[in-house]
């Protein structure tokens, strides 16, 4: 069922569209800048893939992040002497 809107809910929502819209371009901009940026790293030397894992590491919490990184050597240590 389609309801009928007023003049006010009509431009409310035409402004909630075109507030999206803004934040999308704003969104592909940064993508943009992020990439440049990854880019300058590669080009100055740096390990892009170790650069995003630090990253991502950077946004959890760091004893759980040292506790994977303590079981991961114990089971690299276990393999070795498979």
């Amino acid at each position: 069922m389609i309801e009928t809107f007023t003049g006010e809910t009509k431009q409310n929502l035409k402004n909630r569209v075109e507030s999206i819209e803004s934040l999308l371009v704003e969104k592909d901009n940064l993508n943009i800048e992020i990439r440049e940026a990854y880019e300058n790293a590669a080009n100055a030397g740096f390990d892009i893939k170790a650069m995003k894992e630090v990253i991502k590491l950077r946004k959890r919490d760091l004893q759980k992040v040292v506790n994977e990184e303590d079981m991961r050597e114990l089971y690299k240590d276990l393999l070795i002497e498979l």
